[in-house]
C-alpha cells in the first residue's frame, strides 16, 4: 500500500498518531535530557525495565526528596503512535516542544508522588519491535511490566498505585486496572467509549464542519466518501495491525464495567479526535457495575492535546504549538489534587 495512504489512515486514529505521522526517529536521549528543573523537590532516575517478553523498556522515575518514603506511585501511559516518555511523538519543531508527560510528572512529584514514564516499545531508548505491530492489549502488558518494577522498589508503597493515560493510554489504563486490584486510582484523558469506526467518522466530520464555503450536502458527501475509502483499504487488509485491531476488534465498554478503583475521566470540549460525550458514556459504564467513585469533567476550550484552544482542529496544531505548548494550570491542579486524595494512606 502506498505510504501516503497509510499515513492518511494512521493520522486519523488518535492524537499521538498525528504527532507521529511522517516522523523522524525519536532519539534515545541521555538521562540528562529528562533532568528536573534546578531546585525541583524531586530527583529523576533513569530506569531499565525488562518485560515478561524479554525486551527492555527505558524510562524516567521521578522521586520526591522533601518527604519520606514509602511513596505512592503513578505510571503515565502514552497514546498511539511513536512517543517517548515525555509523550513527544515527532522530533521536529514545534511538535517536539509539546511534552505533556514531563509537565504531569513534575506536578505530581511536587506533591510527593513517584512517577514512572517510559519510552514506547521500539521508541527512544526502549526495545521491543515496532509499536504499530502491537495491539492495545499487548501495550497494556508494557504498563504491567512497569507496575511489577515499581512494587519491587522499597521506596514505593505497593498499596498506593495509580495510572494516568492520554488518548489510547486512557483506554489502556482501565484494561490494566480491571485485572489488577492493586490499582487504587486511574485518570483517563480523552478515552474512546465507542468503536474505532465511530471515532473515524467524528474526526472527519469535525474538520469538515468547520470549513467555510461548503453546503451541508457537500460536507455529508465528503464524510461519506472518506469513510468509504477507509473501509475499502481496511477490507483489503492493507493496514498496520494496530489500526485494524482498533477499527474491527476493540470494544471499550465491557472492560469499563470491570473497573473497581477510583476513576477520573477528563475530556476537552474542543477535542477534534474523540467526541467529548465519550467521557460521559465511559463514566456511565463504569458506574453501572457499582463503582461509585467515578468523576468526569469536560474542560472548556481545551483540545485533544489538553491545551487551551477555542477551535481544536488538528489542521491547526503545528501553528498552534509554536505559541502554546503548556498544559493549563486548571488541568494540572485538577489531576494533582484528585490523585493526591485517592492515593493517601488508608
Amino acid at each position: 500500500m502506498p505510504a501516503a495512504i497509510l499515513r492518511f489512515i494512521v493520522s486519523f486514529l488518535f492524537f499521538a498518531a498525528f504527532l507521529g505521522c511522517a516522523h523522524e526517529r525519536i532519539p534515545c536521549h541521555p538521562p540528562s535530557h529528562y533532568a528536573p528543573e534546578p531546585g525541583a523537590p524531586y530527583l529523576a532516575e533513569e530506569v531499565k525495565i525488562i518485560t515478561n517478553q524479554g525486551y527492555l523498556l527505558a524510562g524516567t522515575l521521578t522521586i520526591p526528596v522533601t518527604e519520606s518514603p514509602p511513596f505512592p506511585a503513578v505510571i503515565l501511559i502514552t497514546g498511539s503512535g511513536h512517543s517517548n516518555r515525555d509523550h513527544v511523538g515527532n522530533n521536529k519543531y514545534p511538535l517536539n516542544q509539546y511534552r505533556p508527560f514531563r509537565q504531569i510528572a513534575d506536578a505530581l512529584s511536587r506533591r510527593g508522588i513517584v512517577v514512572l514514564r517510559m519510552d514506547d516499545r521500539g521508541v527512544g531508548c526502549s526495545k521491543g519491535g515496532v509499536l504499530a505491530d502491537a495491539t492495545i492489549n499487548e501495550r497494556a502488558d508494557d504498563t504491567r511490566a512497569g507496575l511489577e518494577y515499581l512494587i519491587k522498589r522499597e521506596e514505593i508503597d505497593a498499596q498506593r498505585l495509580g495510572l494516568l493515560g492520554l488518548s489510547e493510554g486512557a483506554n489502556i489504563a482501565p484494561i490494566v486496572a480491571a485485572s489488577d486490584s492493586s490499582i487504587r486510582a486511574i485518570v483517563m484523558m480523552a478515552a474512546i467509549a465507542r468503536s474505532g469506526w465511530k471515532i473515524e467518522e467524528y474526526q472527519y466530520r469535525y474538520e469538515i464542519e468547520r470549513e467555510e464555503g461548503l453546503t451541508e450536502e457537500e460536507r455529508e458527501q465528503q464524510v461519506s466518501e472518506k469513510m468509504k475509502r477507509l473501509r475499502e483499504v481496511v477490507s483489503k487488509g492493507d493496514v498496520i495491525r494496530h489500526t485494524e485491531f482498533y477499527l474491527n476488534h476493540y470494544i471499550p465498554l465491557p472492560v469499563a464495567k470491570k473497573v473497581k478503583c477510583s476513576v477520573l475521566i477528563l475530556h476537552g470540549d474542543k477535542d477534534a479526535h474523540i467526541p467529548p460525550e465519550d467521557a460521559q458514556i465511559y463514566a456511565k459504564a463504569i458506574r453501572s457495575n457499582g463503582n461509585k467513585d467515578v468523576t468526569f469533567k469536560i474542560l472548556k476550550n481545551h483540545n485533544h492535546l489538553f491545551l487551551e484552544d477555542s477551535d481544536g482542529r488538528k489542521s491547526r496544531y503545528i501553528d498552534f504549538l509554536k505559541s502554546t505548548n503548556k498544559l493549563s494550570d486548571e488541568l494540572l491542579t485538577l489531576i494533582s489534587d484528585w490523585i493526591s486524595i485517592r492515593l493517601t494512606p488508608k
